[in-house]
Protein backbone atom coordinates (compact mmCIF):
# COMPACT_ATOMS: atom_id res chain seq x y z
CA UNK A 1 0.00 0.00 0.00
CA UNK A 2 2.99 2.62 0.95
CA UNK A 3 4.19 2.31 -2.38
CA UNK A 4 1.07 2.49 -4.23
CA UNK A 5 0.42 5.62 -2.03
CA UNK A 6 3.58 7.17 -2.75
CA UNK A 7 3.38 6.25 -6.49
CA UNK A 8 -0.20 7.69 -7.10
CA UNK A 9 0.86 10.90 -4.79
CA UNK A 10 3.76 11.35 -6.83
CA UNK A 11 1.47 11.32 -10.21
CA UNK A 12 -1.04 13.99 -8.47
CA UNK A 13 0.97 16.32 -7.25
CA UNK A 14 3.40 16.78 -10.35
CA UNK A 15 -0.04 16.60 -13.09
CA UNK A 16 0.72 19.32 -15.71
CA UNK A 17 -1.76 22.41 -15.79
CA UNK A 18 -3.99 22.01 -18.42
CA UNK A 19 -2.76 25.07 -20.36
CA UNK A 20 1.03 23.76 -20.16
CA UNK A 21 2.70 22.48 -23.26
CA UNK A 22 2.48 18.98 -23.04
CA UNK A 23 5.63 17.81 -24.92
CA UNK A 24 7.46 20.13 -22.70
CA UNK A 25 5.81 18.82 -19.17
CA UNK A 26 6.22 14.98 -20.52
CA UNK A 27 10.02 15.16 -21.14
CA UNK A 28 9.87 17.11 -17.91
CA UNK A 29 8.57 14.49 -16.18
CA UNK A 30 9.91 11.43 -18.22
CA UNK A 31 13.54 12.85 -17.13
CA UNK A 32 12.84 13.22 -14.11
CA UNK A 33 11.38 9.17 -13.55
CA UNK A 34 13.52 7.55 -16.02
CA UNK A 35 10.04 6.44 -18.11
CA UNK A 36 9.44 7.04 -21.36
CA UNK A 37 6.85 9.78 -22.53
CA UNK A 38 4.61 7.28 -23.71
CA UNK A 39 4.75 5.56 -20.44
CA UNK A 40 4.45 9.66 -18.43
CA UNK A 41 1.82 10.16 -20.91
CA UNK A 42 -0.36 7.38 -19.80
CA UNK A 43 -0.07 7.86 -16.05
CA UNK A 44 -1.02 11.80 -16.43
CA UNK A 45 -3.87 10.50 -18.17
CA UNK A 46 -4.70 7.37 -15.62
CA UNK A 47 -4.75 9.98 -12.87
CA UNK A 48 -6.63 12.74 -14.75
CA UNK A 49 -9.45 10.31 -15.61
CA UNK A 50 -10.43 9.80 -11.88
CA UNK A 51 -11.85 13.62 -11.83
CA UNK A 52 -14.93 11.86 -13.77
CA UNK A 53 -14.81 9.06 -11.62
CA UNK A 54 -15.83 10.50 -7.99
CA UNK A 55 -16.32 7.62 -6.00
CA UNK A 56 -13.65 5.92 -7.40
CA UNK A 57 -11.18 8.55 -6.72
CA UNK A 58 -12.41 8.93 -3.40
CA UNK A 59 -11.42 5.16 -2.85
CA UNK A 60 -8.62 6.03 -4.44
CA UNK A 61 -7.38 9.23 -2.35
CA UNK A 62 -8.42 7.09 0.94
CA UNK A 63 -6.84 4.53 0.68
CA UNK A 64 -4.74 4.04 -2.48
CA UNK A 65 -5.85 0.63 -3.72
CA UNK A 66 -5.28 1.20 -7.16
CA UNK A 67 -1.50 0.97 -8.92
CA UNK A 68 -0.40 2.76 -11.54
CA UNK A 69 -1.33 -0.09 -13.81
CA UNK A 70 -5.08 -0.40 -13.13
CA UNK A 71 -5.29 3.73 -13.61
CA UNK A 72 -4.03 3.18 -16.88
CA UNK A 73 -6.19 0.49 -17.86
CA UNK A 74 -9.04 1.91 -16.80
CA UNK A 75 -8.15 5.49 -19.28
CA UNK A 76 -7.57 3.32 -21.99
CA UNK A 77 -10.61 1.81 -22.04
CA UNK A 78 -12.58 5.20 -21.38
CA UNK A 79 -10.58 6.41 -23.72
CA UNK A 80 -11.60 4.16 -26.16
CA UNK A 81 -15.55 5.22 -25.49
CA UNK A 82 -14.86 8.92 -27.19
CA UNK A 83 -17.74 10.96 -25.20
CA UNK A 84 -19.67 8.34 -23.67
CA UNK A 85 -22.68 9.65 -21.85
CA UNK A 86 -23.01 11.14 -17.78
CA UNK A 87 -24.86 7.26 -17.33
CA UNK A 88 -22.18 5.15 -18.78
CA UNK A 89 -19.69 6.94 -16.44
CA UNK A 90 -21.76 7.20 -13.58
CA UNK A 91 -21.94 3.32 -14.02
CA UNK A 92 -18.54 2.64 -14.38
CA UNK A 93 -17.66 5.12 -11.94
CA UNK A 94 -20.98 3.01 -9.88
CA UNK A 95 -19.88 -0.38 -10.02
CA UNK A 96 -15.66 0.02 -9.95
CA UNK A 97 -16.52 1.23 -6.26
CA UNK A 98 -18.38 -1.15 -4.94
CA UNK A 99 -16.06 -3.41 -6.55
CA UNK A 100 -13.34 -2.50 -5.17
CA UNK A 101 -14.56 -2.41 -1.30
CA UNK A 102 -12.88 -6.17 -0.11
CA UNK A 103 -16.63 -7.57 1.00
CA UNK A 104 -14.09 -10.70 2.28
CA UNK A 105 -10.97 -10.71 4.94
CA UNK A 106 -7.65 -11.07 3.20
CA UNK A 107 -10.01 -10.74 0.02
CA UNK A 108 -7.85 -10.40 -3.27
CA UNK A 109 -7.38 -6.93 -4.96
CA UNK A 110 -8.59 -7.24 -9.00
CA UNK A 111 -5.66 -7.37 -11.29
CA UNK A 112 -4.86 -4.14 -13.98
CA UNK A 113 -6.18 -6.83 -16.67
CA UNK A 114 -9.27 -7.93 -14.77
CA UNK A 115 -10.01 -4.33 -13.64
CA UNK A 116 -9.70 -3.39 -17.91
CA UNK A 117 -11.95 -6.35 -18.33
CA UNK A 118 -14.50 -5.07 -16.14
CA UNK A 119 -14.77 -1.52 -17.49
CA UNK A 120 -14.48 -3.25 -21.08
CA UNK A 121 -17.80 -5.55 -20.51
CA UNK A 122 -19.37 -2.69 -18.46
CA UNK A 123 -19.27 -0.16 -21.43
CA UNK A 124 -19.92 -2.75 -23.89
CA UNK A 125 -23.46 -3.45 -22.41
CA UNK A 126 -24.07 0.14 -21.43
CA UNK A 127 -22.51 2.09 -24.23
CA UNK A 128 -26.17 1.32 -26.84
CA UNK A 129 -25.64 4.51 -28.91
CA UNK A 130 -25.28 1.34 -31.83
CA UNK A 131 -29.31 1.56 -31.16
CA UNK A 132 -29.16 4.88 -32.93
CA UNK A 133 -26.19 5.06 -35.49
CA UNK A 134 -24.68 2.48 -37.53
CA UNK A 135 -21.35 2.46 -36.30
CA UNK A 136 -19.75 -0.78 -37.72
CA UNK A 137 -16.53 -1.00 -39.68
CA UNK A 138 -15.45 -2.08 -42.47
CA UNK A 139 -13.85 -5.25 -42.81
CA UNK A 140 -10.21 -4.40 -42.80
CA UNK A 141 -7.29 -7.29 -43.81
CA UNK A 142 -3.26 -5.79 -43.90
CA UNK A 143 0.01 -7.29 -43.62
CA UNK A 144 3.48 -6.73 -42.51
CA UNK A 145 6.04 -8.56 -43.56
CA UNK A 146 9.64 -8.10 -41.41
CA UNK A 147 12.51 -9.86 -42.65
CA UNK A 148 11.33 -13.71 -42.91
CA UNK A 149 7.88 -13.27 -40.64
CA UNK A 150 5.32 -12.14 -41.98
CA UNK A 151 2.10 -10.48 -39.17
CA UNK A 152 -1.67 -10.87 -40.73
CA UNK A 153 -4.29 -8.77 -39.13
CA UNK A 154 -7.64 -8.69 -39.90
CA UNK A 155 -10.73 -6.71 -38.58
CA UNK A 156 -14.15 -7.91 -38.45
CA UNK A 157 -17.88 -7.37 -37.04
CA UNK A 158 -17.34 -8.97 -32.87
CA UNK A 159 -20.02 -11.49 -33.57
CA UNK A 160 -18.03 -12.80 -37.17
CA UNK A 161 -14.99 -12.27 -34.99
CA UNK A 162 -16.12 -14.86 -32.62
CA UNK A 163 -17.60 -17.24 -34.55
CA UNK A 164 -13.91 -17.38 -36.44
CA UNK A 165 -11.97 -17.90 -33.19
CA UNK A 166 -14.25 -20.87 -32.26
CA UNK A 167 -13.90 -22.56 -35.97
CA UNK A 168 -9.85 -21.66 -35.13
CA UNK A 169 -10.26 -23.17 -31.67
CA UNK A 170 -12.31 -26.36 -33.02
CA UNK A 171 -9.81 -27.10 -35.81
CA UNK A 172 -6.79 -26.55 -33.34
CA UNK A 173 -8.33 -29.35 -30.95
CA UNK A 174 -9.25 -31.96 -33.90
CA UNK A 175 -5.68 -31.92 -35.46
CA UNK A 176 -3.70 -31.72 -32.35
CA UNK A 177 -2.31 -27.87 -33.54
CA UNK A 178 -1.67 -24.82 -32.05
CA UNK A 179 -4.45 -22.41 -32.74
CA UNK A 180 -1.66 -20.15 -35.23
CA UNK A 181 -1.29 -23.92 -37.23
CA UNK A 182 -4.79 -24.14 -37.49
CA UNK A 183 -5.52 -20.69 -39.34
CA UNK A 184 -2.74 -21.84 -41.41
CA UNK A 185 -4.09 -25.21 -42.28
CA UNK A 186 -7.89 -23.15 -42.59
CA UNK A 187 -6.54 -20.63 -44.81
CA UNK A 188 -4.09 -22.71 -46.88
CA UNK A 189 -7.24 -24.68 -48.00
CA UNK A 190 -5.37 -28.07 -45.92
CA UNK A 191 -8.16 -28.81 -44.23
CA UNK A 192 -11.80 -27.85 -44.73
CA UNK A 193 -13.45 -25.87 -41.76
CA UNK A 194 -16.58 -27.03 -39.91
CA UNK A 195 -18.45 -24.18 -39.63
CA UNK A 196 -21.48 -26.33 -38.72
CA UNK A 197 -20.05 -27.56 -35.65
CA UNK A 198 -18.85 -23.96 -34.20
CA UNK A 199 -19.96 -23.70 -30.45
CA UNK A 200 -20.25 -20.88 -28.50
CA UNK A 201 -21.15 -20.52 -25.29
CA UNK A 202 -23.00 -18.33 -23.92
CA UNK A 203 -24.76 -17.47 -20.12
CA UNK A 204 -28.13 -14.99 -20.04
CA UNK A 205 -30.19 -14.40 -17.40
CA UNK A 206 -33.54 -15.34 -18.46
CA UNK A 207 -36.00 -13.72 -16.17
CA UNK A 208 -34.64 -10.27 -16.34
CA UNK A 209 -35.38 -8.18 -19.61
CA UNK A 210 -32.32 -6.63 -21.19
CA UNK A 211 -30.00 -8.79 -19.86
CA UNK A 212 -26.46 -8.92 -21.22
CA UNK A 213 -25.00 -11.49 -22.55
CA UNK A 214 -21.84 -13.42 -21.46
CA UNK A 215 -20.09 -14.79 -24.33
CA UNK A 216 -17.05 -17.25 -22.98
CA UNK A 217 -13.61 -16.50 -23.95
CA UNK A 218 -14.92 -13.18 -25.13
CA UNK A 219 -16.61 -11.63 -22.47
CA UNK A 220 -20.03 -9.52 -21.91
CA UNK A 221 -22.09 -8.55 -24.87
CA UNK A 222 -25.28 -6.24 -25.06
CA UNK A 223 -27.21 -8.89 -27.22
CA UNK A 224 -26.91 -12.47 -28.52
CA UNK A 225 -24.88 -13.73 -31.09
CA UNK A 226 -26.63 -14.96 -34.41
CA UNK A 227 -26.80 -18.64 -34.79
CA UNK A 228 -28.42 -21.50 -36.91
CA UNK A 229 -29.28 -23.46 -33.51
CA UNK A 230 -29.47 -22.59 -29.95
CA UNK A 231 -29.23 -25.34 -27.12
CA UNK A 232 -30.96 -23.89 -23.75
CA UNK A 233 -30.07 -25.23 -20.27
CA UNK A 234 -31.38 -24.22 -17.06
CA UNK A 235 -28.64 -23.46 -15.04
CA UNK A 236 -30.07 -20.95 -12.40
CA UNK A 237 -30.03 -23.95 -10.30
CA UNK A 238 -27.22 -26.19 -9.25
CA UNK A 239 -26.78 -29.19 -11.25
CA UNK A 240 -27.17 -32.82 -9.66
CA UNK A 241 -23.58 -34.66 -9.20
CA UNK A 242 -22.18 -36.72 -12.22
CA UNK A 243 -21.61 -40.28 -11.64
CA UNK A 244 -18.16 -40.17 -11.93
CA UNK A 245 -14.62 -38.62 -11.38
CA UNK A 246 -15.61 -36.77 -14.85
CA UNK A 247 -18.32 -33.77 -14.67
CA UNK A 248 -20.82 -34.22 -17.45
CA UNK A 249 -20.85 -31.14 -19.73
CA UNK A 250 -23.50 -29.41 -17.66
CA UNK A 251 -21.85 -29.59 -14.44
CA UNK A 252 -18.38 -28.02 -15.99
CA UNK A 253 -20.42 -25.37 -17.36
CA UNK A 254 -22.00 -24.42 -14.20
CA UNK A 255 -18.57 -24.21 -12.61
CA UNK A 256 -17.19 -22.42 -15.68
CA UNK A 257 -20.04 -20.34 -15.03
CA UNK A 258 -19.56 -19.24 -11.42
CA UNK A 259 -15.71 -19.33 -11.19
CA UNK A 260 -14.94 -17.18 -14.42
CA UNK A 261 -11.25 -17.82 -14.32
CA UNK A 262 -8.56 -19.85 -12.25
CA UNK A 263 -9.61 -19.66 -8.44
CA UNK A 264 -6.49 -18.76 -7.41
CA UNK A 265 -5.73 -15.60 -6.05
CA UNK A 266 -3.95 -13.01 -8.49
CA UNK A 267 -4.44 -15.68 -11.71
CA UNK A 268 -6.72 -14.50 -14.45
CA UNK A 269 -6.58 -17.88 -16.92
CA UNK A 270 -10.11 -17.98 -18.25
CA UNK A 271 -12.04 -20.71 -16.66
CA UNK A 272 -12.96 -22.63 -20.09
CA UNK A 273 -8.98 -23.02 -20.52
CA UNK A 274 -8.90 -24.38 -16.77
CA UNK A 275 -9.10 -27.93 -15.27
CA UNK A 276 -11.90 -28.90 -12.73
CA UNK A 277 -10.36 -29.70 -9.25
CA UNK A 278 -11.84 -31.96 -6.45
CA UNK A 279 -11.69 -29.81 -3.64
CA UNK A 280 -11.59 -33.08 -1.50
CA UNK A 281 -10.20 -36.19 -4.15
CA UNK A 282 -12.97 -38.14 -5.21
CA UNK A 283 -11.33 -41.19 -4.27
CA UNK A 284 -11.40 -40.02 -1.29
CA UNK A 285 -15.35 -39.49 -1.70
CA UNK A 286 -15.42 -36.44 -3.00
CA UNK A 287 -18.23 -35.77 -5.16
CA UNK A 288 -17.99 -34.76 -8.70
CA UNK A 289 -20.31 -31.44 -7.74
CA UNK A 290 -20.46 -28.04 -8.54
CA UNK A 291 -20.04 -27.86 -4.39
CA UNK A 292 -16.70 -29.32 -4.27
CA UNK A 293 -15.62 -28.20 -8.04
CA UNK A 294 -13.33 -25.56 -8.45
CA UNK A 295 -11.36 -23.95 -11.87
CA UNK A 296 -7.81 -24.01 -11.55
CA UNK A 297 -5.03 -23.62 -14.39
CA UNK A 298 -2.64 -26.23 -14.69
CA UNK A 299 0.05 -24.68 -12.63
CA UNK A 300 -2.62 -23.91 -9.49
CA UNK A 301 -3.68 -27.13 -10.06
CA UNK A 302 0.38 -28.56 -9.81
CA UNK A 303 0.36 -26.24 -6.10
CA UNK A 304 -2.80 -27.68 -4.86
CA UNK A 305 -1.59 -31.57 -5.41
CA UNK A 306 2.01 -31.10 -4.28
CA UNK A 307 0.17 -30.24 -0.96
CA UNK A 308 1.61 -26.52 -0.50
CA UNK A 309 -1.77 -24.83 -0.64
CA UNK A 310 -5.39 -26.46 0.13
CA UNK A 311 -8.47 -24.12 -0.37
CA UNK A 312 -11.83 -24.69 1.34
CA UNK A 313 -14.91 -23.47 -1.09
CA UNK A 314 -18.07 -22.12 0.22
CA UNK A 315 -20.51 -23.18 -1.85
CA UNK A 316 -23.22 -20.85 -1.04
CA UNK A 317 -21.51 -17.51 -2.02
CA UNK A 318 -18.77 -19.29 -4.19
CA UNK A 319 -16.08 -17.75 -2.03
CA UNK A 320 -12.54 -19.95 -2.33
CA UNK A 321 -10.57 -19.72 1.10
CA UNK A 322 -6.75 -20.33 -0.56
CA UNK A 323 -4.72 -21.78 3.06
CA UNK A 324 -0.89 -21.50 2.15
CA UNK A 325 2.16 -23.35 3.69
CA UNK A 326 3.47 -20.54 5.80
CA UNK A 327 0.14 -20.43 7.61
CA UNK A 328 -1.17 -17.41 5.89
CA UNK A 329 -4.27 -17.09 4.02
CA UNK A 330 -6.40 -15.53 0.93
CA UNK A 331 -10.04 -15.26 -0.31
CA UNK A 332 -11.03 -15.02 -3.67
CA UNK A 333 -14.33 -14.47 -4.58
CA UNK A 334 -15.77 -15.59 -8.14
CA UNK A 335 -16.53 -13.73 -11.34
CA UNK A 336 -18.22 -15.89 -13.49
CA UNK A 337 -21.91 -14.78 -14.95
CA UNK A 338 -23.07 -17.43 -12.18
CA UNK A 339 -21.64 -15.94 -9.39
CA UNK A 340 -23.69 -14.23 -7.02
CA UNK A 341 -22.44 -10.86 -7.31
CA UNK A 342 -22.30 -10.67 -11.03
CA UNK A 343 -26.08 -12.29 -11.05
CA UNK A 344 -26.55 -9.42 -8.93
CA UNK A 345 -24.63 -6.88 -11.02
CA UNK A 346 -26.28 -8.03 -14.41
CA UNK A 347 -29.67 -7.43 -13.29
CA UNK A 348 -28.76 -3.79 -12.31
CA UNK A 349 -27.04 -3.46 -15.73
CA UNK A 350 -30.52 -5.10 -17.37
CA UNK A 351 -32.47 -2.12 -15.73
CA UNK A 352 -29.69 0.65 -16.54
CA UNK A 353 -29.65 -0.83 -20.03
CA UNK A 354 -34.08 -0.40 -19.85
CA UNK A 355 -34.15 2.58 -18.35
CA UNK A 356 -31.29 4.51 -20.87
CA UNK A 357 -32.92 2.82 -23.25
CA UNK A 358 -36.40 4.77 -22.19
CA UNK A 359 -34.94 8.01 -22.25
CA UNK A 360 -33.68 7.88 -25.45
CA UNK A 361 -36.87 7.20 -26.56
CA UNK A 362 -38.20 9.84 -24.79
CA UNK A 363 -35.19 12.30 -26.31
CA UNK A 364 -35.83 11.41 -29.54
CA UNK A 365 -39.86 11.83 -29.11
CA UNK A 366 -38.65 15.51 -27.58
CA UNK A 367 -36.45 16.16 -30.83
CA UNK A 368 -39.34 15.19 -33.11
CA UNK A 369 -41.56 17.35 -31.36
CA UNK A 370 -39.23 20.11 -32.14
CA UNK A 371 -38.86 19.51 -35.16
CA UNK A 372 -42.05 18.60 -35.86
CA UNK A 373 -44.05 21.35 -34.45
CA UNK A 374 -46.06 19.07 -32.32
CA UNK A 375 -47.18 16.19 -34.64
CA UNK A 376 -45.30 13.73 -33.07
CA UNK A 377 -48.48 11.69 -32.26
CA UNK A 378 -48.71 10.83 -35.93
CA UNK A 379 -45.35 9.03 -35.40
CA UNK A 380 -44.58 7.98 -31.55
CA UNK A 381 -47.98 7.55 -30.20
CA UNK A 382 -50.54 5.76 -32.06
CA UNK A 383 -52.46 4.95 -28.94
CA UNK A 384 -56.12 6.43 -28.64
CA UNK A 385 -56.47 10.32 -28.13
CA UNK A 386 -59.23 9.59 -25.60
CA UNK A 387 -57.11 7.53 -23.90
CA UNK A 388 -53.90 9.56 -24.03
CA UNK A 389 -55.71 12.48 -21.60
CA UNK A 390 -56.19 9.84 -19.06
CA UNK A 391 -52.50 8.81 -18.90
CA UNK A 392 -49.99 10.31 -15.93
CA UNK A 393 -47.56 11.19 -18.41
CA UNK A 394 -45.13 8.67 -17.03
CA UNK A 395 -45.82 5.83 -19.48
CA UNK A 396 -43.58 5.78 -22.47
CA UNK A 397 -45.38 4.48 -25.25
CA UNK A 398 -43.39 2.01 -27.55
Amino acid sequence: MFLRRAEYEFWLHNLPALEADSDSEVMKLSVKTAKTARQVAKNVMGVLRLEELPKVKQLQDAQALLDMASLVAIDEVMSKLGHPTRAVVAEIDENLSRWFVPKRPNQVFPTASQIRRRVRDIAKVLDDSVAFRDTRKKNRYSILTRGQRAFLELEVDSTVGVVIHELIKETARKHEVSMADAMVLLLSGTVEPEAGKVVVHTYKASDVEGAPVFVQGHGWRGEDIPAAKVVERDLSQVPKASDSYRPSDFVRKYVEGRDGTCRAGGCDVPAWMCQLDHRINYAEGGPTHPDNLVCLCQRHHNMKTEGRAFYILDPVTGDVVWLLADGSWVTTQATGPLAPSMRRWARSVAEDVMAHRAKMHEDAKALKVELDNGDIVEVFDMTDPADRDNTNGGDIPF
